[in-house]
C-alpha cells in the first residue's frame, strides 16, 4: 500500500512537472546546478482564498538530497527520488517535532529556470493540491 502510494505521487509528479505553463517552460530551458540554498514563496488556491507560505530549500553538493522548510513549524529532509525532462524529483521527509501537516511524502520537483529554481510540489497519495513557486539564491 505504502508502495502503491509512492508510485501515485511520483507518477503525479513526473505529470506535474511535464505539463507545466509555457511560461514555466521557457523559463525551465536554461539550466545550472541545483546545489545551494533557495528561497521564496509557495501560492496556491484552498476553498478559504489563497494561501502564501516562505519556503527553503537546500540542496547538496551532489545534487542528492537537502533540506526543506515551509513556514515556522514544517522541516524536514529531501532525498533524490528520480531524475525526468531535467526536473530532479525529491520526496519530503517530515522531521520529528513537525507538525502532522507538514506534507510528508510530497514531491518537489525542481530545476533551475535561468537564475532561479522552479519548484513543482505535488502531494503525496494522490492529493488534490500541488503548487508551484519559482526560488531565488539565498546569498549569505
Amino acid at each position: 500500500m505504502a508502495f502503491r502510494r509512492l508510485l501515485t505521487a511520483g507518477l503525479l509528479s513526473a505529470l506535474l512537472c511535464i505539463g507545466g505553463s509555457a511560461t514555466a517552460w521557457a523559463a525551465a530551458a536554461h539550466g545550472g546546478p541545483l546545489s545551494g540554498a533557495w528561497s521564496g514563496s509557495l501560492t496556491w488556491q484552498t476553498s478559504s482564498g489563497v494561501k502564501h507560505e516562505r519556503v527553503r530549500i537546500t540542496i547538496n553538493k551532489q545534487e542528492m538530497a537537502g533540506t526543506w522548510q515551509v513556514g515556522a513549524v514544517c522541516s524536514g529532509t529531501l532525498t533524490l527520488d528520480s531524475i525526468s525532462d531535467g526536473y530532479h524529483h525529491f520526496l519530503r521527509h517530515v522531521a520529528h517535532g513537525s507538525t502532522s501537516i507538514c506534507g510528508a511524502g510530497n514531491v518537489d520537483c525542481l530545476k533551475r529556470a535561468g537564475a532561479d529554481l522552479y519548484d513543482a510540489v505535488t502531494a503525496a497519495g494522490g492529493g488534490v493540491w500541488a503548487t508551484t513557486a519559482t526560488l531565488k539564491p539565498v546569498r549569505g
